[in-house]
């Protein structure tokens, strides 16, 4: 398994568990997506994975090597991405200053750190006509899509996604989530994404798990979901 979340607990406070005994896998090649309703512990769960948080009990392995609790920018270098629901972006710098802040995490290596930039541009060349522009004045799509284009500047294995259309009109939302797909299909990616769009997270993903006061409610394959659960879902989370 690309990412294997085992019975992880977690919280923001000592003795006061957001996570209660999660358990998760991610698949190579796949999008798995994990939706809930608010406050069901998806952001936390994608914060410990990321070693923002350090869980209190389980086990989380990558690639078969424990992670449990390492610091982000180990991770970060052995090929995991995260993108951050809010606050990803330096709103008040240019394009091409959060650019160059994206090699922070390899910035000693000068060589793949100038390659990583050439690849942003290339393959958004948008940044590139925008790199003198203030980030913070890009439409709301266009920053989320710079987020995504920020993440595979370290050309990882795993993205880890967090509600990736928040605060978007549906049409913009829909690229983003073509853009998803594409990483999946065309670069053979695998993400990790939670979400609270229940019918486009469920349509966009291989794999679904559902959160409900922070532990497992249900998973399937897309398939299945849209032959058993979907109504349900959608009539338990609104």
């Amino acid at each position: 398994m690309q990412l294997e979340v085992r019975d992880v607990t977690a919280g923001y406070q000592r003795d006061i568990d957001i996570l209660r005994g999660v358990s998760v896998v991610a698949r190579p090649g796949q999008l798995t997506t994990i939706i809930g309703a608010n406050g069901v512990g998806k952001s936390t769960l994608l914060k410990t994975i990321i070693g923002q948080l350090k869980p209190g009990s389980g086990r989380i392995t990558y690639k078969d090597r424990d992670i449990t609790g390492i610091a982000t920018r180990e991770l970060v270098s052995a090929g995991i991405a995260y993108v951050a629901q809010r606050h990803a972006l330096f709103k008040d710098m240019t394009v091409a200053e959060n650019v160059e802040m994206a090699t922070w995490a390899f910035r000693n290596d000068r060589k793949r750190a100038k390659s990583a930039i050439e690849r942003v541009y290339e393959r958004a060349p948008y940044l590139k006509d925008f790199a003198g522009r203030r980030a913070g004045l890009m439409s709301g799509g266009q920053q989320r899509l710079m987020q995504l284009e920020l993440a595979l500047m370290s050309d990882p294995d795993l993205i880890l996604v967090d509600e990736p259309t928040v605060g978007l009109d549906p049409k913009r939302a829909q690229t983003i989530y073509a853009h998803l797909r594409s990483l999946v299909q065309d670069e053979g990616r695998t993400i990790l994404m939670v979400d609270q769009n229940v019918i486009a997270g469920v349509d966009v993903a291989d794999y679904v798990y559902v959160l409900e006061l922070g532990a497992n409610k249900l998973e399937g394959t897309k398939a299945k979901f849209d032959a058993e659960y979907r109504d349900t879902i959608a009539e338990w989370l609104f």
